[in-house]
């Protein structure tokens, strides 16, 4: 079982434990004291299992839709992240390099228009998460986060185009 397992399993012999001290006040026979927690944990057991099982569909479904925009044949496609990169330091450049030298030239204040903090927050954590995927890429470090971020194939993908093509 994974992290996400041992986490709720121990959550679920907590809540038993707790649901038996609140039955022990009343009269039961220990035997049917027992046979109340050990029911009560199968049925924690069987929720905190659908609840992982529902994670893991969404996991995967997520999964599902990533590769299959990464494995079209529009490049396009596959390197938007890079493309956003280009685009927000075209902005950049223009706005904080162009403008002023213009506004210079013309003899007239240096005044770049002021970029919307949303534009930093989302060109910041694209550069920064592509930035990264790319760092681990260079280094040589491949597995699926870094393929995903960066719309690279699987060495072994790459090598079976290399071979038909």
């Amino acid at each position: 079982m994974g992290l996400l397992s041992s986490l709720i399993g121990g959550g679920v012999s907590d809540i038993v434990t707790s649901v038996g001290n609140v039955i022990d006040k009343f009269t039961l026979t220990d035997q049917e004291k027992q046979q109340f927690k050990l029911e009560m944990e199968a049925l924690l057991q069987k929720r905190d299992s659908e609840i992982e099982q529902s994670f893991r569909q969404e996991m995967e479904s997520k999964e599902r839709v990533l590769v299959a925009e990464l494995s079209q044949g529009d490049n396009y496609t596959k390197r938007a992240r890079p493309t956003v990169v280009y685009v927000g330091l075209a902005f950049i450049l223009f706005n904080y390099c162009l403008v002023p030298a213009l506004a210079l030239a013309f003899g007239k204040a240096a005044t770049p228009l002021e970029l919307p903090s949303d534009f930093w927050v989302a060109w910041g954590g694209i550069v920064a998460t592509w930035s990264v995927g790319r760092s681990f890429e260079k280094v040589g470090i491949n597995n699926r986060a870094t393929r995903l971020i960066t719309g690279s194939e699987a060495p072994a993908d790459a090598a079976a185009k290399g071979a038909v093509g």
